[in-house]
């Protein structure tokens, strides 16, 4: 039989139910702040990634646009002979 030593022993050894909430609630408020801070980072490097990305499809625009119009200028000079 399980004696009141034996159930001391056990809350020694093991957290409660109310315990073990109370570790996850403040464990859950101490981290939050790490927890939004590193989200604001990858959020703010997304953004740096995407200007990457947005200028370098500019650049690529540009270049695409620029062969476009030299084709163009080749097609007329061979196609206008023709």
């Amino acid at each position: 039989m399980i004696t009141d030593k034996d159930v001391t022993k056990l809350k020694k050894t093991f957290v409660t139910k109310n315990e073990f909430k109370k570790e996850m609630k403040d464990a859950f408020e101490k981290n939050t702040g790490i927890i939004v801070k590193e989200i604001t980072t990858v959020i703010k490097m997304v953004g740096e990634i995407n200007q990457k990305l947005d200028k370098n499809k500019k650049e690529t625009d540009d270049v695409l646009d620029d062969h476009e119009r030299r084709l163009d200028k080749v097609e007329d000079k061979v196609f206008s002979q023709a």
